[in-house]
């Protein structure tokens, strides 16, 4: 058992890529280097808006191994919140609620040859609650609680009412087709005022010839 735990020892040194075949091995041959790690909330899981909390990624190394430095990562609902810190824990001064999901934990070595994770915490982070109504009371009880007293003041005059005049007016939204008809007499009058300015040049020109021939036969 001596020589066997030896070997292994030798090419877990010697070849990284073998470091599966240590959890094959008998529990007296090698000590776990950590235990997978767990995620706690500190002072809850469930706070409300405002609140401070602090997650703590809680795993332990092996005596024999105590040396070795472990860095932390933090995620949230698959993405990463904070990535290889030597610090276990992961603080939020004042939680909202788009703080709220699914946390879990990295702890890895620093070569990253060996590295766990926790299970899944969930956090709610609860908006403010309103303040509940108060109650009200019967008014019977009311009027035979608040003492009577007379009113010196002179009655307010009451405010006219509405007439219909003053009311905003409705409007009815186009019609499709009345807007098309529309477009298209618009562009039967611009055809028209064209052609009436073709008929005003042709006026102008034969004007123009006629003066030539009335003077002449005023000569004769």
């Amino acid at each position: 058992m001596k020589l066997g735990c030896g070997l292994t020892a030798w090419a877990l040194y010697m070849f990284p890529a073998v470091l599966w075949a240590a959890q094959m091995l008998p529990d007296g041959c090698h000590a776990e280097l950590f235990p997978a790690p767990v995620l706690k909330a500190s002072p809850s899981a469930e706070l409300q808006e405002g609140s401070p909390v602090t997650l703590s990624c809680q795993t332990k190394l092996s005596p024999q191994r105590s040396a070795t430095r472990l860095l932390f990562s933090f995620y949230k609902d698959g993405k990463t919140v904070r990535s290889r810190n030597l610090s276990s824990e992961f603080q939020i001064p004042t939680a909202s609620v788009e703080h709220s999901g699914s946390y879990w934990c990295e702890a890895a070595t620093e070569d990253s040859q060996v590295w766990k994770h926790s299970p899944q915490l969930e956090v709610r982070v609860q908006g403010p609650s309103s303040s509940p109504a108060s109650p009200t009371l019967n008014p019977a009880s009311q009027k035979s609680a608040a003492p009577e007293t007379t009113s010196t003041e002179p009655p307010r005059p009451v405010p006219p009412l509405a007439t219909p005049a003053s009311e905003l007016p409705v409007f009815c939204p186009p019609d499709p087709h009345l807007h098309h008809q529309m477009g298209i007499l618009l562009k039967h009058m611009q055809d028209v005022r064209v052609i009436l300015g073709h008929l005003v040049v042709e006026l102008r020109d034969l004007s123009g010839h006629l003066k030539p021939e009335s003077t002449k036969g005023a000569a004769k």
